[in-house]
């Protein structure tokens, strides 16, 4: 790819517009967020009318930031279907709702109770409000703890530890589902939270679609006791990108933990001034659908997933899917891991595989391959999939496992990592980010001993590994720079450099 900056005279190119047209017009599979599958899912001229219905705040569309008309029908039959008491349409995604609940539900100044796996929005949301992060741990972490997910979710039991070690957080933020579909026993956590006098939040940005098949899926956030909860449309529903809930629970509204005249004054102070509403309409479109047929397409999918694990290659597995409300697991997020840990280096090899073979997946760890399929999947794409699959070469196990031996123990130092970070934050995120002061590029093998100036965020999945204000460590670039040599991205490394303070 060309990466030279643009000539005076290359003024009538569009690099990204063509880039992005080619994509289109390219036949690629999607096994990817947004949910709307390139606008499969939608109904007919939806996808054809996104421009003409790009327009202004008028009397006739109403004002998405002060909704009175057709945007207060919209937020009022999402609250419903979702079983919220009050829903707000956000255009900024996932991180702009987690910005406006942490400013209602802590507020600045205030203290968060959260897991060291939180997403770097959160770090990012607290640092503009000048919230304390207070981290609990959580006890018992290995890394067989969740063979299916980088990290296991909290407990209650941390959650009260937490607390107890914290006093005088305002609430707690748990991520459920994350983003290998584990899920958190949030009926219990909610239970402990509020015998405490705090509020439970939750990131809920990739679950929007539980709220539609109680009993199939893992309790929604709303249904499970949480105060508030934020949702990404795109990730899971048929939504343009950028396109979030953020829901009220009744009972957070009936005993006044929260309040929805605060939130009505503080969505304008977050989001633009001219919200878009092909983003918004979106999200009403995808509601009526989840509503009116949700259940069915849940059930669909549901169906072709374990036809599709019955002719999985014998070398690899994936999650068995179940119901019951004591699911701990979405069963809608697929995830792919090798049978026998000899094989876990052949892993990395099979993403490259199906990319070759048209199939774009979400994302690739280290051991494990992440795919988020639509609820509108087709049986062509699941077939394709599974034939890319079984035509997949797969090495003979003893070639592959001293390699195989020394991924897996990269991720279980990744584990600890989460579990046990050793960097110390001689200053807080706040001040690393955004106070006056100097700030300098080095390169990352030098960093050691220095003072992170942002994140350092392996992404997908969004967990930062060095939050703002931390000092890293020599153990910690040396894992950086192996995550590196093992093509995962790090937002924050940029050509080998990092920002420092000076």
């Amino acid at each position: 790819m060309d990466t030279r900056p643009p000539e005076p005279d290359d003024q009538f190119l569009t690099p990204l517009l063509s880039a992005l047209l080619t994509h289109a017009q390219s036949g690629r599979k999607r096994w990817h967020m947004p949910g709307h599958l390139g606008g499969l899912a939608w109904p007919e001229g939806m996808a054809e009318n996104l421009a003409a219905i790009d327009v202004t705040e008028l009397p006739d569309t109403d004002d998405i930031n002060h909704p009175s008309g057709a945007a207060r029908q919209a937020m009022d039959l999402a609250a419903r279907a979702f079983g919220a008491g009050h829903t707000r349409l956000l255009t900024g995604g996932s991180t702009l709702a987690l910005q406006i609940l942490l400013a209602l539900a802590v507020g600045r100044g205030g203290k968060l109770l959260v897991a060291r796996t939180c997403h770097q929005a959160v770090v990012h949301a607290a640092a503009l409000l000048d919230i304390q992060l207070c981290v609990f741990t959580q006890t018992g972490v290995s890394p067989d703890s969740a063979p299916f997910s980088l990290f296991p979710q909290a407990t209650a039991a941390d959650v009260v530890r937490g607390l107890a070690f914290h006093p005088g957080c305002r609430a707690v933020l748990l991520t459920s589902p994350d983003y290998y579909g584990g899920c958190a026993d949030l009926a219990e956590v909610a239970e402990a939270v509020h015998a405490r006098g705090a509020c439970l939040l939750v990131d809920e940005a990739h679950g929007a679609h539980l709220a539609f098949a109680p009993g199939l899926l893992p309790p929604a956030a709303l249904a499970a006791g949480a105060d508030a909860c934020v949702q990404s449309g795109h990730k899971t529903l048929p939504v343009l990108t950028g396109g979030a809930w953020l829901h009220l629970g009744q009972a957070a509204l009936t005993s006044g933990r929260l309040a929805a005249a605060d939130l009505a004054r503080l969505v304008p102070v977050f989001q633009t001034s001219s919200p878009p509403f092909p983003i918004a309409a979106s999200l009403d479109l995808a509601r009526q659908l989840m509503a009116l047929c949700g259940e069915h397409q849940i059930r669909l999918q549901l169906d072709h997933l374990e036809q599709f694990r019955l002719a999985l290659p014998d070398w690899l597995t994936c999650p068995v899917s179940g119901g019951g409300g004591t699911l701990r697991r979405d069963p809608l997020r697929l995830v792919l891991a090798a049978r026998d840990w000899r094989l876990a280096f052949a892993m990395p090899a099979l993403a490259r595989h199906l990319s070759d073979d048209g199939i774009d997946i979400e994302f690739a760890d280290l051991t494990r391959l992440v795919l988020i399929f639509s609820l509108w999947q087709s049986p062509d794409d699941w077939q394709d999939l599974t034939e890319s699959l079984r035509r997949f070469p797969v090495p003979d196990s003893g070639d592959l496992a001293e390699s195989s031996a020394g991924l897996l123990e990269l991720e279980r130092r990744w584990v600890r990592q989460l579990a046990e970070p050793d960097q110390t934050s001689p200053v807080f995120p706040k001040d690393a980010l955004l106070a006056p002061g100097a700030r300098e590029f080095c390169r990352l093998d030098d960093a050691a001993g220095r003072v992170a100036a942002q994140a350092l965020v392996p992404y997908p999945p969004g967990i930062p590994l060095v939050w703002p204000g931390d000092t890293l460590t020599p153990d910690g670039v040396d894992f950086l720079r192996r995550l590196l040599d093992n093509n995962i991205s790090i937002n924050g490394v940029d050509a080998g450099n990092v920002q420092v303070l000076a």
